[in-house]
């Protein structure tokens, strides 16, 4: 069942439709798995002066390029909002615009309030309970979603879409959104409190060296380079034994076995039918593997690390410390 679930969403980076891509992405995992799964911008002081405050506000109409080559019009702020992707509700909860969220996808449980919202499908949208909705703006991932905007937007429903490959994107979203919000204030203190936990981490492991580390997503499947789950990897202070490959894809267990990873990281998913730690240990000769053998096997937050948004940094701080943790306390 979890492996259906995760060719469903490969290559997504944040939500689910039905675009066919050959390897599940971990962001793909944010909306079509049973978990709910998987930049920067200029930060300005939450307490700046009235001319600082009037300077953050949005000027209407608003023109935006999307992740489609779409340029999407603004005539004004969204009052009503439904996000196709658990990272697109997160962001738009975390700005302080969730109140204007009125319909979420299936997977969207973070932060708690979006779970009571009106749910509008899983990998395969329910159009007729979105247009319900009545949605000013629709925000959704570009990258399984490709047929269900193209689907809505035959029906003149507004989207926007996003596909973040980068943590520095990922942050340069969130200002998008809350520049399309009117929320431009509490988007700059979330993209200045991620800047300020991946200062931590980089500042931490100045001048250390990386170790292999072996990443396991999804029971079976790993990441190698050009995706930014790769990049905060490499920014926890590891060394991606699969990095010579790119994008999503299912685990060679004799090329992991060869690297010989000193860390293991996976995600901490409990409605996988077999846990990716017993599969792990399970795999034949992985009891070979230095990881293994030292028990340096460490578990990370799927749904923290399958979503491209504002806990990343909190997840790279937690991988950081699995690699590194003389350095990183």
């Amino acid at each position: 069942m979890w492996l259906a679930a995760a060719l469903l969403v490969l290559g997504l980076a944040a939500c689910g439709s039905n675009e066919d891509k050959s390897s599940p992405s971990p962001s793909a995992t944010e909306s079509a798995s049973p978990s709910a799964s998987a930049s920067p911008e200029s930060s300005p002081s939450a307490s700046s002066s009235e001319e600082t405050a009037a300077s953050s506000e949005t000027v209407y109409p608003l023109t935006l390029k999307d992740s489609t080559g779409t340029d999407v019009v603004f005539e004004q702020a969204p009052e009503r909002v439904v996000t196709l992707a658990p990272s697109e509700t997160e962001v738009m909860f975390a700005i302080g615009s969730g109140a204007k969220v009125v319909a979420v996808d299936n997977y969207s449980d973070y932060p708690e309030e979006a779970q009571s919202l009106e749910k509008v499908g899983d990998i395969n949208t329910n159009l007729e309970a979105l247009l319900a909705a009545k949605p000013d703006v629709v925000l959704a991932h570009s990258g399984m979603q490709a047929n269900v905007i193209e689907e809505l937007r035959k029906l003149n429903v507004k989207v926007f879409a996003s596909d973040p490959k980068t943590l520095e994107q990922v942050m340069e979203k969130i200002g998008t959104v809350g520049q399309i919000m009117n929320a431009q204030e509490g988007a700059a203190q979330v993209v200045a409190t991620m800047k300020d936990e991946l200062k931590r981490v980089t500042d931490a492991l100045q001048g250390v060296a990386a170790k292999k580390v072996y990443m396991e997503f999804s029971p079976g499947w790993t990441v190698g380079s050009g995706e930014y789950m790769d990049e905060i990897l490499t920014l926890a202070g590891g060394d991606n034994v699969s990095k010579e490959k790119s994008g999503w894809f299912e685990v060679d267990p004799e090329a992991v076995i060869k690297s010989n990873p000193e860390v293991i990281l996976y995600a901490l998913n409990p409605n996988y039918d077999l846990g990716i730690l017993q599969a792990i240990k399970d795999r034949p000769g992985f009891d070979a593997i230095d990881a293994v053998k030292n028990n340096r096997m460490f578990a990370v937050d799927d749904n923290s690390i399958s979503r491209v948004g504002p806990r990343l940094t909190k997840v790279l701080y937690d991988m950081a410390k699995a690699i590194h943790p003389d350095k990183v306390k």
